[in-house]
This record gives C-alpha cells, sequence and structure tokens, in this order.
C-alpha cells in the first residue's frame, strides 16, 4: 500500500465514528468491500467457479462454495454467482440434492468428492444463496433449474437428513447426515441459522423434483408428520431456547453467555460437552452471532437482541475496554486462550453491537477489522492474502455493518 493511502486510513480511523465520522468512513469501506470481494474472486475462485484452498491442498469443501454464493450475492456479482452454483451443484450435488462436503484430489491423482458426507452449515448456507439470488431476479445457468426451484430441494433434504426431533418433540439441526441414530445427538451451535428458517418456511411445501416432505413429528401436539413450514417454524423456535440454555451453562459450569464450538444433547434435552470436540468459544463458534443478528436485522426478532444483549456483548465490551483488544479464542467460562486477536472474532462481536443497537461500540469493532486489511501487489485481502477463513469473515463483518447483507 502507498504511503497516502496508509495515511487516510489512519485518520479514519482516529475518526469519532459517529454523526460525520461514520459518514466519511463509509466511502471508504464501501471501498474495500468491493476491493477485496474481487480480489478474493480472483485469488480463491477458478474459471469454473471452484473455491480452490490451499489449506485443502487445492481441494474445496461445501461451506466454501456457500460462502462464495452468499458474498456474490450482497456484492450484487451475478456473473460469479452463476458460475460457482453451477460447479457446486454439477460436482458436490447427491442424488439427495445435499452437498458432499469435500472435493479433492484422490490418491491415483483424479480429481472428484472425497467424501460424500455432507455439512448442515454448508448445505444451509448454499440453499439461503440460492433463495436470495432467486429474490433479486437472477436466472440460473440454462441447464439448470431455476434456483427457487434449486433451493426448496435442498430445503426439503435438510429437513429428511439432518434435521432430528428428541423424544419431547424439540426439533434440533445436526452437523450433517452422518448423525447419531438417536440420542444423544452431537451439535455444532455455529451451523444454527434463525433467519434463514424463517426464509425457508416461506418456500412453499409442493413436491419439487424428488424431494419429500420430512419425516419430522409433531409429538407435543399429536398431529402427526409436520409440513415443511411448520418444520422450519418449529425449528427456529427451539434453537431459541436450547441457545438461551447454553448461554447459561454447560453440564454444571456456569456460563458468561458464549458458545461452544461443539456440545451434545441427550434425550431430555439436556447439554453437555461433546468427548473429543472443543467446547471453546473459537473459530467455529465465533460464527454464530453474525448468523443470530441477521434475525434481528432482517426481521426484528427480540430474542436475538436478548440472547446477545444480556452477557454476550457485556463480556466483551469489559475485555476490550480492560484491554483494548480482544483474543481470538476464549475457553466457555470467559478465559483467553491465545494472546492474538483476529477479525474473525471481531465480526462476531460487531454483530452482537449492531444487534443490541450499540452502534458506538459497533464502529470500533468495524475500526478493528479494518486494521487487519491490507493492500500489497495487486491484491486487497484482510491478514494474508491465503487466509481464507479471515478474509471472508472480516468481509462479512463489514459487510454487515455497511448494509449489503440483506434478505
Amino acid at each position: 500500500m502507498s504511503q497516502a493511502p496508509t495515511i487516510w486510513l489512519l485518520v479514519l480511523l482516529a475518526l469519532d465514528l459517529t454523526g460525520c465520522g461514520e459518514r466519511l468512513f463509509q466511502p471508504r469501506l464501501e471501498r474495500v468491500l468491493a476491493a477485496s470481494w474481487q480480489s478474493y474472486r480472483e485469488q480463491f475462485i477458478s474459471p469454473e467457479g471452484r473455491v480452490v484452498l490451499p489449506e485443502r491442498d487445492g481441494g474445496t469443501i461445501s461451506e466454501a462454495q456457500a460462502y462464495a454464493l452468499l458474498r456474490a450475492v450482497w456484492a450484487g456479482d451475478e456473473a460469479t454467482f452463476a458460475r460457482v452454483s453451477a460447479w457446486t451443484v454439477n460436482n458436490l450435488g447427491r442424488p439427495d440434492h445435499l452437498l458432499a462436503w469435500h472435493w479433492g484430489r484422490r490418491p491415483d491423482g483424479a480429481w472428484g468428492v472425497l467424501d460424500a458426507n455432507t455439512a448442515s452449515d454448508g448445505d444451509l448456507d448454499y440453499a439461503l444463496a440460492l433463495m436470495l439470488a432467486s429474490r433479486r431476479g437472477w436466472r440460473a445457468p440454462p441447464d439448470l433449474p431455476d434456483y427457487r426451484a434449486q433451493a426448496r430441494e435442498v430445503l426439503a433434504a435438510i429437513l429428511e437428513k439432518e434435521v432430528v426431533a428428541l423424544p419431547g418433540g424439540e426439533v434440533l439441526l445436526t452437523p450433517g447426515n452422518w448423525h447419531e441414530a438417536g440420542p444423544p445427538y452431537l451439535l455444532n451451535p455455529s451451523y444454527f441459522s434463525p433467519a434463514a428458517y424463517r426464509l425457508f418456511g416461506e418456500v412453499g411445501t409442493g413436491p419439487v423434483g424428488a424431494a419429500r416432505e420430512p419425516p419430522l413429528q409433531d409429538s407435543r401436539q399429536g398431529r402427526g408428520d409436520l409440513s415443511a413450514a411448520t418444520a422450519w417454524n418449529q425449528l427456529r423456535q427451539d434453537t431459541y431456547q436450547l441457545l438461551e440454555r447454553l448461554s447459561r451453562g454447560l453440564e454444571g459450569q456456569p456460563g458468561v453467555g458464549l458458545f461452544p464450538d461443539w456440545c451434545r444433547v441427550d434425550a431430555a434435552g439436556q447439554l453437555s460437552p461433546a468427548p473429543g470436540r472443543e467446547a471453546h468459544f473459537g473459530w467455529e463458534a465465533v460464527r454464530l452471532p453474525w448468523r443470530l443478528a441477521l434475525d434481528h436485522l432482517w426481521f426484528g426478532e427480540a430474542r436475538a437482541s436478548q440472547l446477545l444483549g444480556k452477557k454476550f456483548l457485556p463480556f466483551f465490551k469489559k475485555e476490550w475496554q480492560a484491554k483494548g483488544k480482544l483474543a481470538a479464542v476464549y475457553n466457555y467460562d470467559g478465559a483467553p486462550l491465545v494472546d492474538y486477536d483476529s477479525p474473525v472474532l471481531y465480526a462476531g462481536v460487531l454483530a452482537a453491537a449492531l444487534t443490541t443497537g450499540d452502534r458506538d461500540f459497533a464502529n470500533l469493532m468495524a475500526e478493528k477489522i479494518m486494521t487487519f486489511y491490507h493492500e500489497k501487489d495487486g491484491r486487497a485481502f484482510f491478514v494474508t492474502p491465503d487466509n481464507y477463513y479471515a478474509n471472508n469473515w472480516a468481509w462479512l463483518g463489514l459487510a454487515l455493518y455497511a448494509g449489503w447483507v440483506k434478505p
């Protein structure tokens, strides 16, 4: 980056981002979002539409394809969306319309699916991206069904293969089609996406291709199988109840408002750490505040702001006031586990601040994310050019702040 832009960035970061300062910051932010998306597109997305991940030996995962689709929607990049979606359905698409989660080089040197199991966060974000593209009137490539029809197929399969009901009737999202046959079930709270569930309930329940109605039983009401719209609504309601319990404590350990990367739930709905899995507020759980923020910012969901405003945001504001930065990873009890920070965590805290209406603290978090932004050798990126995860979540945090993330 040249000296003049560096000085200008420092001036902007020194401004009080309320009133005039925030208005001056917005043009810079818009430019950064556009430049970093263009650079990400050139750095990570192949001409065929595959997100190439250096840490996966040049392979890809369904999460990466879904992130690229969401970013393309919110960046208004219809051509990139069409290219990425076509590669995704043609190479990761399973017969049931979910996505195989891992694609790469096989031992024999050929390229293809390495693991045909699913990851429900990738499937949810993929379906959400398809719905958003449809809502914008975008057209799918000529050889594929329209985006809304594709979304409906994926959604029916998510309900059938990735959502389960406890004996008491509580409906939960599992991490993928490989979930346990019965409780206790493994859960990844960062996969939960209540705003998406709300949108999915609007898609309709009529048959689409080979999609079938979900085999979820409404045991509390005694009405038999749930319709798709009812199932998504119940999943949203039960998700908030689970997250409220999860923020308060985990198997006798008091909570400070944070969420674990992984946990499990037994037949009675009791939550506990998952053996062999991290229970930190780490690289996975940090995504949850952003997902909750969508439900409040898009639909005014009060439970999202209450969940993030009661303990979660006060915890991080106290950390910030005491230390001037936030650790990238925390234990469930609030103890920092590393001595470095990351724009990924700042993006989650930024989302929480927006959800609770704390614009001043959101401004501080946006400023902090911007300190990770660089322009070098024709590239625009956060942290480093090849840091796939940070480049996605720093962008998604700032895009939410800038008003780009819309339903």
